[in-house]
């Protein structure tokens, strides 16, 4: 696994406290080096680092994980982008990338705690291409409690986007870590 930051330094400090042979690199040398990439990184950036790695990204599967949202002293809300969702804007600005929508809901503290043994949550998968939506699930099933859920098309994304608004809301209130989880399945 290899995680990549504007900054080639910081990512091998990050991948250096991982450990577990996590190495790495600039985002440009990560994309080119990996079949799936997971973008991860603030809304306000998200436009510009998809356009800066174009040519790195074609032909591999990018997995969106960000949410548009805004805050202000009333807390969180989401922003809707004019693409629709921000997995449709990577679609747009990644014509030669296959893009799935994925991993939005989830806690980065909890995920970065390794006293943690499972995370019992499920991981709403968006995309167009069937093969493309079990790669994501079967990401999500790699970390122990976790579970990948089709959740529609890329053209629903933006709810579930959205909803990370309303988890931010209830975590604050609830001083929690709180997931999703889709029951009757």
């Amino acid at each position: 696994m290899i995680i990549g930051s504007r900054a080639a330094e910081r990512a091998r400090d990050v991948a250096a406290e991982i450990g577990h042979g996590v190495e790495g690199a600039d985002n440009a040398e990560t994309a080119r080096r990996s079949d799936v990439v997971i973008v991860a990184v603030p809304w306000e950036g998200h436009a510009k680092t998809l356009e800066s790695l174009r040519e790195e990204l074609a032909g591999k599967l990018v997995v969106d994980c960000v949410n548009p949202l805004g805050f202000d002293k009333k807390g969180a809300y989401a922003l809707k982008p004019e693409e629709g969702s921000a997995a449709e804007q990577a679609a747009a600005l990644l014509p030669d990338s296959r893009v799935a929508a994925a991993f939005h809901h989830l806690s980065a503290v909890l995920l970065k705690d390794t006293s943690i043994e499972e995370i019992d949550t499920d991981v709403m998968v968006l995309g167009e291409e069937r093969a493309d939506v079990e790669i994501v699930q079967a990401l999500a099933g790699r970390i122990a409690g976790m579970r990948g859920v089709f959740a529609g098309r890329l053209r629903n994304a933006h709810q579930v986007e959205s909803l990370v608004a309303n988890l931010i809301s209830v975590n604050r209130r609830y001083k929690a870590h709180a997931g999703l989880r889709v029951t009757d399945i």
